[in-house]
């Protein structure tokens, strides 16, 4: 059932969903016109707000690619204000052109912060993209639109958007783009992008309705502000090396722990070894391979990075026996492990079959556990400690043991 949970509230499930809520909304007529009023004044509120948080948390990314919605949805809020006439097949046919190209440039940069000279040349190609847009509203004319509607799909493939043959396929390339690049990302804040464009581009392709448009835009921001609040949160809560909670998200666990629970201090036995003999590469190595075991405890357990090598694992409502077994467990699972060392002269390519491999050196690798149970008049930070002083017991015993306090 965990599992499940993770599985479906996702970023990705949560964007998919958006849209898709969108989607139905718009071509349903679910919401009455006069509430779009509302939708377009949150869309610049909510806009102005992702730009703010963009800005506040460095993402240039993020920050040049919202000028694109904000752009396009004041060309619609003001056309009498920024355009002499501004045609209605002008927009549906610029719009889309300079969304697709412009994301696909300024998704190919490198992400350096906003206050570099990374984030100077995004910020220069993404207002060079919108002066052009600005400049194709202004000077479309017939003849490029009839150029652009030219025919360039098959016949049984024509008809699938509103929009012209070449403008699905930027569209189409531009999402395709993004998309394989942001797998190989771990941050919202750069997997975001393709679900904004894929917004954007609904109402562009398939809709070409102003006020579905400017739905769409509304979601293409939260979907950015979702991001940057995830991103935030994994900074704030989540260790980078090991992916596991920090000792801050532990601290605040402890202000939603009931009277009921059991501490567990883990410590990685001859962790100094592994960095003074291999490296702190191999040594964050370690780390990482045990956080990962500790995520497998059973019975409910929540492990937490809780500072060097050293790690927490929190019982809340569990029986002692339960826990005692489940930890049990993890430690013998982590002996039987073991560590293997890599080489670093190894060959870049596999060996061919029937040559010799060089043999593998696998260090033992063993953790020793304190466990502290909850007490009445006693907090967490008690526990913690008298787990520690269990811990130091187990040490002394000869490691690769659990004791209780």
């Amino acid at each position: 059932m965990q599992r499940f949970k993770e599985a479906f509230f996702t970023f990705h499930t949560l964007c998919f969903g958006m849209i898709l809520a969108a989607v139905l909304i718009s071509y349903f007529h679910l919401l009455p016109n006069y509430l779009y009023y509302f939708v377009w004044q949150s869309t610049f509120l909510f806009l102005f707000i992702s730009l703010a948080l963009s800005l506040y948390f460095n993402k240039s990314k993020l920050f040049v690619l919202l000028l694109f919605p904000l752009f396009f949805t004041l060309c619609l809020a003001f056309p009498n204000t920024l355009f002499s006439k501004l045609s209605v097949s002008a927009f549906w046919h610029i719009a889309p052109l300079i969304s697709a190209f412009g994301y696909l440039l300024i998704y190919a940069l490198q992400e350096r912060g906003l206050f570099s000279s990374f984030g100077a040349l995004r910020t220069s190609v993404g207002v060079f993209m919108l002066i052009l847009g600005y400049m194709g509203l202004n000077a479309f004319s017939p003849s490029l639109e009839q150029a652009l509607d030219t025919p360039i799909l098959h016949v049984s493939l024509q008809g699938l958007s509103k929009a012209s043959d070449f403008i699905l396929i930027m569209s189409f390339i531009a999402l395709l783009f993004i998309f394989l690049i942001s797998l190989l990302f771990e941050t919202q804040s750069q997997k975001a992008p393709f679900w904004m464009l894929l917004a954007q581009m609904m109402p562009y392709l398939f809709l070409q309705d102003s006020n579905a448009f400017v739905l769409f835009a509304l979601v293409s921001t939260l979907i950015a502000i979702t991001a940057l609040i995830h991103d935030a949160y994994r900074m704030a809560y989540i260790d980078t090396l090991t992916g596991i909670p920090s000792r801050r998200a532990l601290e605040e666990r402890f202000l939603r722990l009931g009277s009921s629970y059991l501490i567990a201090m883990v410590d990685i036995d001859f962790f100094k070894k592994f960095n003074d003999t291999f490296g702190h590469d191999i040594g964050d190595d370690v780390l990482k391979l045990v956080a990962k075991e500790l995520t497998h405890v059973k019975n409910g357990g929540k492990a937490f990075r809780y500072g060097g090598e050293e790690f927490t694992i929190l019982f809340s409502g569990k029986k002692k026996e339960e826990c005692i077994m489940a930890l049990e467990e993890v430690r013998e699972a982590i002996f039987r492990r073991g560590f293997v060392i890599r080489d670093k002269n190894r060959p870049l390519k596999p060996p061919k079959t029937g040559q010799k491999q060089a043999p593998l050196k696998k260090e033992r690798l063993s953790v020793s556990i304190g466990v502290a149970l909850s007490q009445k008049g006693k907090t967490p930070y008690d526990s913690i400690k008298e787990a520690d002083a269990a811990l130091y017991k187990a040490k002394e015993s000869g490691r690769n043991c659990l004791i209780c306090a």
